[in-house]
């Protein structure tokens, strides 16, 4: 029987059993040494509903791509309004790196501002720092450290606030009961079109 739906596959000395990422236009499959071909194939066919469906979704919404960093650079969508950076920054040296200082310092702004907002007993962190995580819009430490995304300063703000409450909520519970997310939800209410966003465009992002 041919295979459907291509993939990539990477044997792992850490992975216990197969196991599927999918990311917008690509299935990956981690498999543990020793696992031949053929049955990785036929783990893949027997969740071909599944990854149809996840690919479907991603290919459903405008993918976001992060900007090459130019003079030539027209514009970008900073927390969910247009910037035009030859406005901003109509000449400078190190222009990328201006830029990008700019951009953490819009989000910082942001996040500093949003947390007066839920400024109550456990939800105050120790620190919020930016960061530069490949898997994780935020974590938050046994110290009270709150980490953000900085690739965050391409999403709506109301995902931002979404993901920043998230970490403020783990200062209390630290994992994802459902007290967790009475408390998350108590915050911001139905949090499911955030969720979606960081599913779906969001990926595009990681």
């Amino acid at each position: 029987m041919k295979r459907t739906i291509p993939y990539l596959l990477r044997y792992s000395n850490r992975a216990k059993r197969l196991r599927l990422e999918v990311v917008p236009g690509e299935v990956r499959v981690i498999a543990p040494p020793g696992i031949s071909v053929s049955l990785i194939d036929e783990f893949v066919r027997s969740r071909e509903n599944w990854l149809a469906d996840k690919l479907s979704a991603f290919a459903s919404v405008a993918p976001i791509r992060l900007p090459v960093f130019s003079e030539d650079c027209p514009e970008l969508t900073v927390l969910g309004e247009k910037v035009f950076l030859k406005e901003c920054f109509p000449s400078t040296k190190n222009f990328e790196r201006t830029v990008v200082k700019w951009l953490d310092d819009k989000l910082m702004t942001f996040l500093t501002e949003t947390l007066k907002k839920y400024a109550q007993p456990g939800l105050v962190p120790s620190r919020i720092r930016l960061g530069n995580a490949r898997t994780r819009w935020g974590s938050c430490s046994s110290k009270g450290v709150v980490m953000i995304n900085r690739k965050l300063v391409y999403a709506p703000p109301d995902v931002v606030e979404y993901v920043l409450v998230h970490e403020l909520v783990h200062l209390r519970h630290r994992n994802h009961s459902r007290l967790f997310w009475n408390t998350v939800e108590h915050c911001l209410g139905d949090v499911k079109p955030q969720k979606r966003w960081l599913r779906l465009q969001g990926a595009y992002l990681l």
